[in-house]
């Protein structure tokens, strides 16, 4: 049978801790990095776009970024790094269009101009591929 001490496996537990932060940290930063990864917008001169990155034209979606009271595109660096496992933190873009960035807009609005827009889901696509963030991040550690 194998013998343990005390400090064999305190400095395994300790080990262990901050692997699962890495993952847990470098997993988050990876959606939101992959989120704020811009691409031209319509008004500058876009004629297609691709699903998964934010549109800029003046900025203002991703400058918008928040998070614990923080706003800018990269807002949430400090979050992250604060961040231990078990603790709650939601991110959000706070430009007044950016919802209809994100699922898209067909109809009039409120000023009369009339959008067939299709949604750029840069929060959705990149939120969706968390799993595969953690399972590279995971895969780094056990390397």
């Amino acid at each position: 049978m194998a013998r343990y001490n005390f400090a064999d496996l305190s400095a395994w537990a300790d080990a262990t801790e901050a692997k699962m932060n890495f993952v847990m940290k470098s997993s988050i930063t990876d959606v939101l990095v992959a989120a704020q990864t811009t691409q031209i917008g319509i008004g500058q001169g876009a004629t297609s776009f691709v699903e998964g990155k934010i549109p800029v034209d003046t900025a203002e979606l991703v400058n918008s970024l928040t998070v614990d009271g923080a706003e800018g595109p990269d807002a949430y660096v400090v979050a992250i790094a604060r961040m231990e496992i078990g603790d709650y933190k939601r991110f959000g873009w706070t430009a007044d269009h950016a919802h209809r960035i994100e699922v898209g807009f067909v109809g009039t609005d409120s000023l009369g101009r009339t959008y067939d827009q299709a949604g750029r889901h840069f929060i959705g696509k990149n939120a969706a591929k968390f799993s595969e963030f953690v399972a590279t991040r995971v895969a780094e550690v056990r390397s």
